[in-house]
């Protein structure tokens, strides 16, 4: 079981969000521990009750959990070097 989890939360109309895809894709791929957990949520297809919880208000948002503790959140894009930075905390 993951220790922790990352979260993107976006929409399929979310130009920034198409971007960010590539670069969370490509973290996701290259990432060897079992201890994380990429989880993407579609804001307009949410049925986990995140977007609420988390209180989504722009996309792409990334959160950072471990347990339920939420470590770190932010919104906009990151580049691959933020998104290790920010799931590496």
């Amino acid at each position: 079981m993951a220790d922790k989890k990352v979260i993107k939360f976006f929409a399929n109309w979310c130009g920034p969000c198409k971007i960010y895809a590539k670069t969370w894709e490509k973290v996701e791929a290259e990432n060897n521990s079992d201890d994380i957990e990429f989880i993407s949520i579609n804001i307009e297809d949410d049925n986990t009750g995140y977007t609420t919880r988390f209180k989504i208000r722009s996309i792409p948002t990334t959160v950072l959990l471990q347990g339920d503790e939420v470590l770190d959140q932010k919104s906009g894009q990151l580049n691959k070097e933020e998104l290790l930075q920010f799931i590496n905390k």
